[in-house]
């Protein structure tokens, strides 16, 4: 458990290790100074970081099953998927807030398309970066941005329902 559940988790774990074995031998004041920043930044993401995972079980617990395997199964249509993608791209919050939530959806009933889809919406959309992105560009930037990664989510949406439709031989 303490170097990940997945290999992905094992990767950073053991890359994360292996990293600060090499700072500590070549450049120990370095090593410190990245620790302590690590140190830091968990202690005052902590509680935000603990909560966002209660709030997403508790969301995962009332999401209906029946519901979302009717809506996002493996007999959602093409525009269902492609919202759930546009849905997931206005979810406020970080990927640890966010993740949970999708794979609780995953857990009950979405089937693989509308789950990437969903990821690829948070990810390319992320409406929570807006005002961030106002800070250092226009609005005609940041307007495009959002129109260039709704349009790509819908592509993208559109084409894994295809592969999903091939997938299941419909």
């Amino acid at each position: 458990m303490l170097v990940g559940d997945s290999w992905g988790q094992r990767a950073v774990v053991l890359g994360t290790l292996v990293l600060y074995g090499y700072l500590a031998v070549t450049d120990p004041g370095v090593a410190r100074a990245g620790f302590a920043g690590g140190l830091s930044t968990i202690t005052s993401l902590a509680t935000t970081i603990v909560a966002a995972f209660f709030l997403a079980s508790a969301i995962g617990e009332l999401l209906p099953e029946e519901r979302l395997a009717e809506f996002l199964g493996a007999s959602a249509s093409a525009h269902e998927v492609v919202a759930a993608g546009l849905v997931a791209g206005l979810v406020p919050g970080g990927p640890y807030a966010v993740y949970p939530i999708i794979d609780r959806m995953r857990d009950r009933g979405a089937d693989t398309p509308a789950v990437l889809t969903m990821l690829t919406g948070y990810s390319l959309i992320s409406v929570g970066r807006v005002p961030y992105g106002l800070v250092f560009f226009s609005p005609h930037v940041v307007g495009l941005r959002l129109l260039i990664a709704g349009t790509a989510t819908v592509a993208v949406g559109t084409g894994l329902f295809g592969v999903g439709a091939l997938r299941r031989g419909t």
